[in-house]
């Protein structure tokens, strides 16, 4: 299999990144920046090419890791040139709906996936939907490009585009929910009297740690939470503060927000 990246930088980097290390797979990458090219000398099966013509001729698997704002002009020059037969497309664009692209390049194979941040330490969690691809002959290929994401985290195929809508409010901005919990938490220690560059530490490991006893354990955060509040106890104090200030209300609402503002 034969794989084309248009776009190496962010996210595009990190599929790119993944697939040298982790494949056999060969694969040509054009991206408007040479400089790119530099980062990945080391891989010998990695060939950065001149223009988008050169990327998309002959590859099986041809990922759009582009701005969505460059999506339209990139893909009419895609049509332009023509998609070897049998070429799918896979858009790692936030927002950019399957229509985008058949609108410009007809009803050819798409597969829209939803990637977050944290894909660029391979704990990310991406969402696949698959158009144009019933046919038991893609079977194989949904495999093969469930597995290229895999690399990068956990991932979940949905049934309908309107998952990877809805996953904006809860996998692609999150990191930021998170990261002002972590800052809250720091705050707090800082308050305390530790050091800013503990706080941080004790609260990003917090997060981190009980995360991965939660997903490795197959552990329910309610289980989890419960076993840490001891009757009468210091912490079943703190998550009543939590309560009474509305932090799952909060949390619930601004996911709302964010979806509705996904919708328009």
């Amino acid at each position: 299999m034969t794989i084309g990246i248009i776009g190496a930088r962010n996210m595009g980097g990190t599929v790119l990144k993944a697939i040298a290390e982790k494949t056999a797979y060969p694969v040509l990458v054009y991206d408007q920046d040479p400089g790119k090219a530099a980062a990945y000398k080391a891989y010998d099966r990695v060939q950065f090419v001149q223009n988008v013509a050169a990327c998309t001729q002959d590859v099986d698997l041809l990922f759009v890791c582009v701005k969505p704002m460059h999506i339209d002009a990139l893909l009419k020059e895609i049509n332009d040139i023509g998609l070897s037969s049998g070429t799918i497309v896979v858009s790692i664009a936030a927002g950019v709906k399957v229509s985008r692209f058949t609108e410009i390049l007809g009803e050819v194979p798409v597969v829209r996936t939803m990637p977050n941040l944290p894909a660029m330490v391979g704990e990310g969690f991406t969402g696949i939907y698959f158009h144009n691809m019933e046919e038991s002959e893609f079977d194989g290929r949904k495999q093969e490009i469930q597995g290229l994401f895999d690399l990068l985290g956990k991932t979940r195929v949905y049934p309908s585009e309107q998952y990877i809508d809805k996953m904006i409010a809860v996998t692609s901005s999150s990191p930021a929910y998170v990261c002002l919990f972590i800052e809250a938490m720091a705050d707090g220690a800082v308050r305390l009297g530790f050091s800013r560059e503990d706080a941080y530490l004790m609260a990003e490991q917090a997060v981190l740690g009980t995360a991965k006893y939660l997903r490795d354990g197959n552990v329910h955060p309610a289980v989890m939470k419960d076993r840490v509040c001891s009757p009468a106890g210091t912490t079943i104090e703190a998550v009543a503060a939590l309560e009474e200030m509305g932090l799952r209300s909060s949390v619930l609402e601004a996911m709302e927000k964010c979806d509705r503002m996904t919708r328009g």
